[in-house]
């Protein structure tokens, strides 16, 4: 579903991501690892165009990303509605709710699919009821996003996301702004879109959420990825001291509870 292959972005004189290759099979779940500032963020918002990347590409679903490849082989820009139709069908859910405080619940769910896709108000709100269900929410369809807990507005940011009906969905750091008692029932909905199948990169210092969900962690450091692989495997056994002091900062018993 997604080929990475020899990503570059840089901010200037400043390169933060070196060369990243990444495959992420439909229906996969993976988790990125690292320290703060190695580049995780960056290379998420690369995955749906929100940054431009400088070097290498991006294809999704078979489909280069954000360029189009001319007869000489060199990239050209595609035009803002192609892009915008390519960011439609990728679905991202930042740490900040970005939700508009003086809609409802309901309305902020359909308001994307209404006027970016053309979405028949009825089954545009139909969708959003099926999808504050699935959340958990159904009872706050009415609401507005002032009067819910941090925990119920992510989820229904990630209910908006999903009113797009999108190939893939994105998650940077989703509980990090969140209270501890209320990332569990974020994650509780994330576990679901896995289960369902539904094709995710994640970006999380949840270890022990990347150990039950992900097929395949990743470990970003200094814009490279140094180590990838199953959970058990890259949990229990690093092959790099890099890896093994990041993980030792989260606990010291890691390896016994993988």
């Amino acid at each position: 579903m997604i080929r990475v292959r020899g990503l570059v972005k840089r901010f200037g004189q400043h390169t933060v991501l070196h060369g990243i290759d990444l495959d992420v099979a439909r229906g996969q779940v993976v988790v990125v690892i690292g320290p703060s500032g190695s580049g995780k963020t960056t290379l998420l918002r690369c995955l749906n165009f929100l940054e431009e990347y400088d070097d290498g590409e991006v294809v999704v679903d078979g489909a280069l990303l954000g360029y189009r490849r001319g007869a000489d082989g060199r990239l050209g820009r595609r035009s803002e509605e192609e892009i915008a139709k390519s960011r439609s069908e990728i679905g991202m859910v930042f740490q900040s709710f970005n939700l508009f405080p003086h809609k409802s619940v309901l309305d902020n769910i359909t308001l994307a699919p209404i006027y970016i896709k053309g979405v028949r108000r009825d089954v545009a709100k139909q969708v959003a009821t099926e999808l504050l269900t699935k959340v958990g929410l159904a009872h706050k369809a009415d609401a507005y996003p002032g009067t819910l807990s941090s925990g119920q507005q992510q989820r229904v940011a990630i209910a908006r996301a999903l009113a797009m009906q999108p190939k893939v969905m994105l998650f940077d750091e989703v509980t990090s702004a969140l209270d501890p008692e209320l990332v569990g029932e974020v994650l509780t909905v994330m576990r679901g879109l896995a289960e369902d199948g539904m094709t995710m990169v994640i970006v999380s210092h949840e270890m022990q959420f990347a150990r039950e969900v992900a097929h395949r962690v990743v470990f970003l450091d200094g814009g490279r990825i140094l180590e990838e692989g199953p959970p058990k495997t890259l949990f229990r056994e690093p092959s790099s001291e890099r890896l093994h002091a990041f993980l030792r900062r989260f606990t010291e018993g890691y390896k016994l509870s993988v």
